[in-house]
């Protein structure tokens, strides 16, 4: 019986778990000792000093602290994923997270597919170009797109004219303005081979977007309801025939209504975005799922494509990377 198969009472499994805890806070406690014993000192004689940590420094100091260094890699990928999704858009905006009702900054779907990341990356080239997706590679980060690389596709734009049977993922995409799709891969190590695939949406345009439609919106409806109330409140003075007291009734009534509408209107727009990132979040699930199908099928009832270094697979005639 090899140890990880013995067996032990819960009170000795309670305190395995308080100590190791007590084990990742020390750890937590010397890497920021050693990141404060890395932080760059002022010296009058330096002519420039380089800003932040070399990775290197980075590296030796989480070794310290007794941290993984295959866990400090995943972080760093997490990292220049993010960033990367971040990418050339606008800062996130504090106004419109709170109009919002404080949604996720970035929206973040994974699968695990049963099958060697070459294979998940060809199951990609078949499926994503192609109906109902029709996703196009406008940029890509790092040299290797099945080892740590990231693709950028861009979501097609929805026509409201034309036939809706070949734009579904983009109506799906256009609920909460989803533009652009980040996908990575990721082996496991799992026998037999696995591959994490992740899509993550920056959602800093969605959120600017839909804070301004629903302020608009908001704000009709507080114009709405003050003028309702306004009549109300106005028409009662008038009842009581005091010309004076139907004035300041009528402006009470309209800031009150008004307040009132606006902010049922707001909050019932943070719903509706909330069921837009829902909508969203469902339908990267289904692609996720059409690529899971094809890997398992082999393919079959996709158009086959040719597996080529780099990034040709996702090129179709006029299509850039």
């Amino acid at each position: 019986m090899s140890q990880d198969d013995s067996r032990i009472s819960e009170e000795q499994a309670r305190a395995l778990w308080r100590r190791a805890a007590e084990l990742q806070a020390e750890a937590a406690r010397r890497l920021e000792e050693r990141s404060r014993q890395l932080a760059p000192r002022e010296d009058p004689s330096d002519a420039v000093e380089a800003e932040g940590y070399r990775l290197a420094d980075v590296r030796a100091a989480a070794e310290d602290a007794g941290i993984s260094p295959e866990f400090l890699d995943h972080a760093l990928v997490e990292s220049r994923n993010q960033a990367l999704v971040e990418g050339g858009q606008a800062r996130p905006s504090a106004m419109a997270a709170r109009f919002l009702g404080q949604p996720p900054p970035t929206l973040e779907v994974s699968r695990v597919m049963h099958a060697p990341a070459e294979e998940v990356y060809a199951a990609m080239q078949r499926i994503l170009p192609e109906h109902p997706f029709r996703l196009s590679l406008i940029d890509h980060h790092g040299a290797d797109p099945v080892d740590g690389g990231m693709l950028v596709f861009k979501v097609p734009v929805y026509s409201y004219t034309a036939t809706t049977a070949d734009q579904s993922f983009a109506y799906e995409m256009l609920w909460a303005d989803l533009k652009q799709l980040v996908f990575s891969l990721r082996r496991l190590d799992t026998s037999p081979p696995a591959t994490e695939l992740t899509v993550r949406v920056s959602l800093t345009y969605s959120h600017r977007k839909n804070m301004w439609v629903g302020g608009i919106m908001s704000g009709i409806g507080a114009a709405l309801g003050g003028i309702g109330g306004a009549l109300a409140g106005g028409g009662a003075a008038v009842a009581i025939g005091i010309g004076g007291v139907a004035v300041g009734a009528a402006a009470l009534s309209f800031l009150v209504g008004g307040a009132s509408f606006g902010g049922l209107a707001m909050l019932g727009y943070r719903k509706l975005y909330r069921y837009a990132l829902r909508r969203g979040e469902k339908a990267i699930r289904d692609l996720l799922g059409a690529i899971a199908v094809d890997i398992d099928t082999g393919g079959g009832f996709s158009s086959p494509k040719p597996l080529p270094g780099g990034f040709g697979g996702f090129l179709r005639e006029g299509r850039e990377p």
